[in-house]
């Protein structure tokens, strides 16, 4: 196997539950120390051709990005009232008028919430990479967060006029935007998907997604996760990913139902759970000699502010 994770359920067990403690001690002020901590175990014991993988962030910079997001949020609560007390102003002796009026401004809110999550989820994807090497060359992200985020959002925009039947051609220009600015070093990340190839298992879960209660559309996301490994390849080293959909779907159910039972207090063990499943399922075809990098000059560096904020995880 080219890819090995050798971390320690025990030790993942026991890095939360200290992370936990010392948290809820310090009200939630040492949860970026524990995060960073966790990610430098998780990182220094995932090794791609037995070479570990290295984190270099810190916990002042999350804490810095998250401090820095608090205003916008603070006055998104101010101007989220103040709308609200407008509205009811308005339509004082109204009530469907009211109705109407919020309706109108949750859904914009809605949409809000679904472009900033994706800002958010480019941002800490960036943040990830910059503060990672392997073999002492720093992955990177490139390309603006502001444009991943108006493309996906307006991809979700089109799926839903389209009612989902344009959407593996979607998929694979959100993939193309995120694989394509992907880089270890000078080396960029190739990626050969083509929309063609998703196009018929598009339209069969389609017209299975009411009898199958929207199962097949489910299937279909993995589906396309599975596709867009097997097309990722860097210089002749070449991403695969071994298993079913069903096998995903099964394992997906597993930690659901974990997560559920225990009441969330088990997602350390979920967390190494898709770990050991990346090492079980995904290999790279091809050998360490064919990789070679320089170092990028690149500075492309996101901000994990907002990802915290929404609690994104990193897997």
């Amino acid at each position: 196997m080219n890819i090995v994770y050798n971390g320690k359920v025990s030790s993942h067990l026991g890095i939360s539950f200290k992370n936990l403690v010392l948290t809820i001690l310090t009200l939630g002020i040492y949860r970026f120390w524990g995060k960073t901590n966790l990610r430098s175990y998780i990182w220094s014991h995932f090794e791609i051709f037995n070479y570990p993988l290295i984190y270099h962030g810190t916990a002042s910079e999350l804490l810095k990005a998250f401090l820095r997001v608090i205003p916008f949020y603070v006055l998104f609560i101010i101007v989220q009232n103040l709308v609200g007390w407008l509205i009811t102003y308005l339509g004082a002796e109204q009530k469907i008028v009211i109705d109407v009026l919020f309706g109108f401004f949750y859904f914009l809110q809605f949409l809000g919430l679904i472009w900033i999550i994706e800002f958010a989820i480019y941002s800490k994807h960036q943040y990830l990479y910059s503060r990672t090497t392997w073999q002492g060359i720093r992955f990177s992200l490139k390309g603006a967060r502001t444009a991943y985020a108006n493309l996906a959002f307006s991809l979700f925009i089109k799926s839903i006029i389209t009612l989902g039947f344009k959407d593996h051609i979607y998929f694979i220009k959100k993939s193309q935007f995120m694989y394509e600015n992907t880089s270890w070093g000078d080396v960029p990340l190739n990626f050969t998907g083509n929309s063609q190839d998703l196009k018929r298992m598009n339209y069969l879960t389609l017209l299975l997604a009411i009898p199958t209660f929207f199962m097949s559309r489910l299937y279909f996301a993995i589906y396309c996760i599975r596709y867009a490994a097997n097309h990722l390849s860097m210089q002749n080293v070449r991403l695969k990913a071994n298993y079913t959909v069903f096998q995903l779907l099964r394992y997906m159910l597993a930690n659901l139902l974990i997560t559920i039972f225990s009441l969330g207090m088990a997602l350390p063990y979920v967390s190494y759970r898709n770990l050991k499943f990346m090492q079980k399922y995904y290999d790279l075809e091809g050998d360490q000699a064919d990789l070679s990098a320089k170092q990028s000059t690149d500075e492309t560096s996101g901000r994990d502010g907002l990802a915290a904020l929404f609690d994104i995880a990193d897997f």
